[in-house]
This record gives structure tokens, C-alpha cells and sequence, in this order.
């Protein structure tokens, strides 16, 4: 494996497919959906890191039509779409498609939103699911994340103990999972119908509360979930609007978070034991796979000494110019950081 790895850092064509990637970072569309009041704003905004989309700017729910937002971040055009209406029980089903069609058809990432503190699955949400998939077709739930909001409002029932808190949390999150994979594998040829076994379900608290019951950050997880998601062209460009934000999470200080807004906020990195650290190793591992065409093997890890020649190879190379720099600045920062 080591040794196919060198090969192909020194591949002319595996270098021009790297450089083609960074050179195509130089946007991110995303498409967040959910019924109007869940937060969807301040959580994309979280995600690209900076006030896209505004909070409170919410159309009438009545409307066909699906609101963009732009903005430029370092260079990075992006663009958020917000689907309002779509899961609010209004009639306006085939002038959605038209829309979604027309606008939606090439997405990077899709942020499904649903409050987890609500105890069921609507009708509406239904109706949205096969909405979506007429509309973009079924590839379109590759880059899709089930985000639970207001995870940080669920109660523990009454005869529940306050030490049941946590199991309880967790079999909810099971619950909404099986739901909406459900909705989705309904929708779905049988062919194609265990892709939505694929589609991760994040839950998320609001801005002042980091933690929940199964995780110490919820916005590392959603975020480092959402690079994973998101089309790998896009990848540098969500990188790049947030190379700044990612942080080790013995500097991240929780006094300051409960006074920051959510978009402004550092993404924690947690610190891993042995020679790499495991959030870098899990989610770097993947991108280097797929970018030099080397078969997915869970069980073969690649060296932290390979990937960092990787990362400096971007930068040394030039390639993708300003991209391929602030990329390979990251690779190098984050495995230089946890080498022991």
C-alpha cells in the first residue's frame, strides 16, 4: 500500500487530478431544508462560517419559490438554498419541482433539518422526501445529512430517572434515524434503496450549549460530517472558509462560546491517542484515498509520514495556486499537530 502511495504522489496524472479538485473548490452550494421555524439559518450559517443565510428572514411558508443566499468567503463563492414551504403543508407540490429542478440540480451538500423534540414524523415530511427525489433524482441523497435541531430541548419523561438521561437521548436519535432512512428507502428504486442506510443523522443543540448526551461537540461532529457529505469538488472550498475555526479542543474555551454566535464559533479537533490524531486520521484518510484513486480498505491505515509528504507536495507542486495552498497548509498544520 506504502508503496502505491509513493507512486502515485509522483504520478503526473494522479498530480493533474489534485490540481483539478483545488481548482474546483472555488465554490459550495448548499441546500437546507426543514419546516419553517427550525433553525436552518443559524445552522448553515454554522457550517459555512459567516451569516449566509439571515436569521429570522424567513419567506412566508405559502411560497414556490426556493430562496437563494450568496456570499463570497475567502474567495469561496457560496450559496445556500432554502427550500421554505416545502415541509409546511402547503399545495404548491409541482411548481416546488419546477423550482427545485431548475435551481437545486447540482447541490454539494443537503442539510435535512427536523426538531428532534417534536415526537413524530409528519405527513409533510413525507411529501418533502418524494418531493426532493422527483425533483433532483435519487444520487441527490449522497451529500445528505439528517440534522436533528433543538436536540438540547429534549425532556426526559416524567418516569424516567435523571440518570436514564443519556440512554434515553441515544434511543431517540435511533428512532428519528429509522424514520427517515425509512422515508427515504420508500422512495428509492430496491436497487438503490440501502444508499439511504448511508445518509448519517447528526443531532444538534443551539450555540450556547456544545455538548449533548453522546457527544462533547455536537457542531465538531455535524461539521466534520458535512465534509465527509459534501461532493468531493467542493471539499477545499469548505476547508478553506473554515481552515481558521478548526482548533484543538484543549484551547477551546467553553466561557467563550456561550458568548458567540454559532457561525464565529471554533470547531474542535479532538485530541487522539497514539501517533495521529483520530478525528484527523478518520476524516483525512478518506480524501486522500478517493483523490489518488486507491481502493477503500478499512483495515489498511496510511501513515501520518505519507500523508504529511502529501500535504506538502500540494503546496511544493503549486498546485491549484492559492487553493492548493491554504489546503495543503491545513493537511500539514493538522499532521504536524498530532504527531507524537
Amino acid at each position: 500500500m506504502e508503496a502505491k502511495i509513493r507512486q502515485a504522489l509522483n504520478d503526473p496524472d494522479h498530480q493533474a487530478r489534485i490540481g483539478r479538485w483545488l481548482e474546483n473548490g472555488r465554490s459550495i452550494r448548499v441546500l437546507v431544508t426543514g419546516k419553517t421555524g427550525v433553525g436552518k439559518s443559524t445552522l448553515v450559517n454554522g457550517i459555512v462560517g459567516a451569516e449566509v443565510a439571515k436569521v429570522g428572514s424567513t419567506l412566508d411558508p405559502e411560497t414556490t419559490e426556493v430562496k437563494d443566499f450568496r456570499a463570497v468567503i475567502d474567495g469561496v463563492t457560496v450559496i445556500v438554498f432554502d427550500s421554505p414551504g416545502l415541509q409546511d403543508g402547503t399545495g404548491n407540490e409541482k411548481q416546488y419541482l419546477a423550482d427545485l429542478e431548475k435551481k437545486c440540480k447540482e447541490v454539494d451538500l443537503v442539510l435535512y433539518c427536523a426538531a428532534m423534540n417534536e415526537t413524530r414524523i409528519r405527513a409533510e415530511d413525507a411529501k418533502a422526501v418524494r418531493t426532493l427525489t422527483q425533483a433532483l433524482g435519487e444520487s441527490f441523497w449522497k451529500h445528505a445529512i439528517f440534522v436533528l435541531t433543538f436536540a438540547n430541548c429534549v425532556e426526559l419523561p416524567p418516569r424516567k430517572k435523571q440518570a436514564e438521561f443519556s440512554e434515553f437521548f441515544c434511543d431517540k436519535v435511533q428512532q428519528w434515524e429509522k424514520r427517515l432512512k425509512d422515508l427515504v428507502a420508500q422512495q428509492l428504486e430496491p436497487e438503490v434503496a440501502t444508499c439511504a442506510e448511508d445518509i448519517p443523522v447528526v443531532p444538534a443543540g443551539n450555540a450556547s450549549t456544545p455538548s449533548l448526551p453522546n457527544c462533547s461537540s455536537w457542531l465538531s461532529k455535524l461539521w466534520f460530517t458535512c465534509l465527509e457529505r459534501t461532493a468531493t469538488d467542493a471539499q477545499p472550498a469548505l476547508l478553506k472558509i473554515n481552515w481558521k475555526r478548526l482548533t484543538p479542543v484543549e484551547r477551546v474555551k467553553s466561557e467563550e462560546i456561550e458568548k458567540t454566535s454559532l457561525h464565529q464559533q471554533p470547531i474542535p479537533i479532538a485530541e487522539g491517542s497514539g501517533v495521529f490524531g483520530r478525528a484527523v486520521l478518520q476524516y483525512a484518510e478518506p480524501i486522500v484515498r478517493q483523490l489518488l484513486g486507491l481502493q477503500q480498505q478499512s483495515d489498511t491505515n496510511l501513515s501520518p509520514a505519507l500523508l504529511h509528504r502529501f500535504a506538502k507536495k500540494l503546496i511544493g507542486a503549486g498546485l491549484g495556486g492559492e487553493i492548493g495552498g491554504v489546503v495543503g497548509t491545513i493537511l500539514v498544520q493538522l499532521i504536524v499537530k498530532y504527531i507524537a
